[in-house]
């Protein structure tokens, strides 16, 4: 705090009350800050009163293993070399720390980001110690073949608090399917929604399912006509549904990257599934037509600052940020040893920080429709 109020233009006296004003409705304020309206200077205070106080403000991205029981052709899973560099497994040791040093400042905790967390034998307890601690928004991202018959599985960490999962299907024909996800079966996936419609009807209505679908010139024709005839259980639909051009992440089996093809058939894809949700109350996110070529997020420093303290990834080989040490480090001392706060105040009142600049976002900033 010392360190904050050397800003000559800003007393302590002002700091406190704007630092109580804060926290009396900090995450009403937090979700107004999330629009892209909002000045700078608000979303810059809303943070730095969560970081001073606190609150939760970061989001988690856990990979708990480094590996994929599927070999898609749009990922870097395809490639046996990157395949090989990809291992590891999050020991119980640095899950305690995780737990410790995180979970009590986390917002949202996404177990699976770049890899396939149910090759974990134990994600109810991840999900059961994030629940624990409090964190409000729990999400698994799988391709969901090794829990297709595994539905007492499901029903644990739905039990433990799981709040989303999200399937990443990247086509609704068997033939579209299996040949972009080699290793997968049509049968496992409608298998699985089967198991997943059970749930929400039987255990959880609340549990949101949210459908994962990278268009790419292939399968673009799959958004045609209605998307939820098949694999979807009758009755059964997604409360999410997230469409993303294709990217080129190097060294995949995919090598179509052509958008203007996407771009020409967008309304009969893009469109008509994002006017089916509007019309059955499914949230959708997906890009505009001009949005098709915007593959990277360009940044001002003073988002890739935020991006900067909020974006937690960790797997078996990293934690946070490269000069953060998971086994001697607290979350606190790492930020003073930083001068976080300072950083964001000197931001939100003279737009001085250059530090941490990033060209590309790893949010997705596509339209909600």
């Amino acid at each position: 705090m010392d360190d904050i109020c050397q800003i000559s233009s800003v007393t302590p006296h002002q700091i406190a009350v704007f630092t109580y004003f804060c926290s009396v409705n900090i995450y009403r304020l937090l979700k107004i800050a999330a629009s892209g309206k909002v000045p700078r200077f608000v979303k810059l205070i809303c943070l730095w009163s969560m970081h001073i106080s606190g609150r939760r403000h970061i989001g988690i991205f856990l990979d708990p293993v480094l590996g994929c029981n599927l070999r898609c052709r749009m990922c870097y899973f395809s490639n046996e070399r990157r395949r090989r560099e990809m291992s590891g497994v999050i020991a119980s040791g640095q899950l305690d720390c995780v737990e410790r040093t995180f979970f009590p400042r986390a917002l949202k905790l996404q177990i699976g980001c770049g890899a396939e967390p149910t090759l974990y034998p134990h994600l109810a307890d991840i999900v059961s110690r994030a629940r624990k601690s409090g964190v409000p928004d729990i999400s698994l991202v799988t391709n969901g073949q090794l829990l297709a018959d595994r539905a007492e599985i499901l029903a644990d960490l739905v039990k433990a608090g799981l709040n989303e999962i999200t399937v990443s299907l990247h086509g609704t024909r068997p033939e579209t399917y299996e040949y972009l996800m080699p290793g997968a079966e049509y049968a496992r996936l409608t298998a699985l929604l089967n198991a997943l419609h059970n749930i929400k009807q039987s255990i959880c209505p609340q549990l949101k399912v949210r459908l994962n679908f990278t268009v790419n010139t292939m399968n673009m024709h799959d958004l045609e006509g209605n998307l939820f005839r098949n694999p979807w259980p009758e009755g059964f639909r997604p409360d999410v549904v997230q469409l993303r051009p294709v990217q080129n992440m190097g060294s995949t089996a995919w090598t179509d990257y052509d958008s203007g093809a996407l771009k020409s058939h967008y309304e009969a894809t893009f469109g008509n599934v994002a006017a089916y949700c509007r019309a059955h109350g499914i949230t959708c996110i997906a890009p505009t037509l001009e949005q098709i070529d915007e593959v990277v997020t360009p940044q001002d420093s003073v988002s890739a600052l935020i991006e900067d303290i909020t974006y937690c990834y960790i797997s078996p080989k990293s934690a946070y940020k490269q000069d953060f040490n998971l086994g001697s480090d607290s979350f606190e001392a790492y930020h003073r040893r930083h001068h976080t706060a300072r950083r964001l105040l000197m931001a939100a009142f003279f737009n001085r920080d250059n530090s941490r600049r990033r060209n590309a976002s790893k949010k997705l900033n596509y339209n909600i429709k």
